[in-house]
């Protein structure tokens, strides 16, 4: 569990472009809490329906969105559980700053992607499908971009801490650990992390985007496979191993971007670990969790990739020997250096050289492609 999540860097996010539900319903750092206030009786919306006897409110937001077309509906269960549901198509870009409310909230991405960044450290990108669990306390801010997609749909579930305890699990300590640590934080710090989304959460998720039933029972189905989808998520924390879920202060994220950045540039020596650590001042252990839980692979793979990378573009200079290539990326010796990136690419460094059989120019062709 980290601070921000999993991915490649992108531009600074655009806080100038059209917005995201806050800031549609909100205005500029809104809150969720005001979103679905003002859903009421926003220009945008088209239909409030509600359900008194069961406490569920569904309303539908899709008046002259800006930059789009499509849908967001908005539920809210019992004022406990409040979901978002967007369904954009040709979607234009759209950024915002969500403030901490003392949530925790699960995304579901399912189509489109969209880059979030804490405070100083690099914005990362999420692509679908997704699924995240974050943990905002108040004090905290987060900011959020959503690049101009075809298509961009997906599912957050937000919650408080209290409901989810008091009413998803019978005793405090039958909630996986893993979810218990989401939870622990506090400002300046929020927890996040990423859960593996499987096919029950995405088709749970799509029937909440494409309700099959209409009319009185509607409302109901909704809340029923809201409380599925909950309970999927929260689920979903078992199967983590304990050391990916953590929490980790701006100043680690920015170490870990760092790391990152040594990884992609520097190749012979290639860093280890431990003299990574030593340059950023951080424990190997945090280093190595912190990476994995950020950027999806370990320090080692990264630094592999880049390597490898990196050496089939110098072989697409001719006149660089392949023993110096092999130099280049940190081999002492040109068979060991064949034989690694014929394992990572299925190719020969030599068949980058020579013309080759079609089958091999299209392995180039995909190598190349990453």
């Amino acid at each position: 569990m980290t601070r921000a999540s999993a991915a490649r860097p992108t531009a600074p996010i655009d806080n100038h472009a059209d917005g995201f539900i806050r800031t549609l319903l909100a205005g500029s750092d809104g809150r969720l809490s005001q979103a679905f206030e003002n859903a009421w009786t926003s220009p945008y919306t088209s239909r409030v329906e509600a359900n008194a006897e069961r406490g569920v409110t569904r309303f539908l937001v899709d008046r002259n969105l800006p930059n789009s077309t499509g849908r967001y509906e908005l539920f809210t269960i019992r004022d406990q559980i409040r979901v978002v549901i967007e369904d954009l198509q040709n979607a234009g870009p759209r950024a915002e700053r969500a403030p901490g409310e003392n949530l925790i909230s699960f995304r579901i991405q399912l189509a489109g992607e969209f880059v979030a960044g804490i405070g100083g450290s690099d914005p990362v990108h999420f692509h679908c499908p997704h699924l995240g669990a974050r943990f905002q306390p108040r004090g905290t801010s987060l900011r959020l971009f959503f690049p101009a997609a075809p298509l961009a749909r997906s599912v957050t579930l937000f919650c408080s801490p209290q409901f989810l305890l008091g009413n998803l699990v019978t005793e405090r300590d039958t909630l996986p650990l893993q979810a218990m640590r989401l939870l622990t934080a506090s400002a300046p710090d929020f927890s996040f992390c990423r859960l593996t989304v499987t096919a029950e959460i995405i088709e749970c998720a799509q029937a909440l985007l494409h309700n099959p039933i209409s009319g009185l029972l509607r409302l109901p189905y909704a809340e029923a496979k809201t409380l599925e989808l909950l309970t999927l998520c929260v689920a979903a924390f078992s199967r983590l191993e304990e050391s990916a879920v953590q929490q980790f202060s701006e100043t680690d994220v920015g170490r870990f971007h760092r790391a990152r950045e040594i990884l992609a540039t520097k190749f012979s020596p290639p860093p280890t670990i431990a003299s990574l650590a030593r340059e950023l001042a951080i424990n190997e252990t945090k280093l190595k969790s912190g990476f994995k839980a950020l950027f999806g692979h370990t320090v080692f793979e990264y630094g592999h990739e880049c390597r490898m990378q990196h050496a089939l573009h110098l072989l697409r200079d001719k006149r660089i020997r392949i023993s110096k290539v092999a130099e280049a990326v940190g081999y002492q010796h040109q068979g060991t250096f064949a034989s690694a990136f014929k394992a990572h690419f299925g190719i020969r460094p030599k068949d980058v050289r020579h013309p080759p059989e079609p089958e091999v120019a299209r392995s180039i062709r995909q190598a190349e492609r990453g």
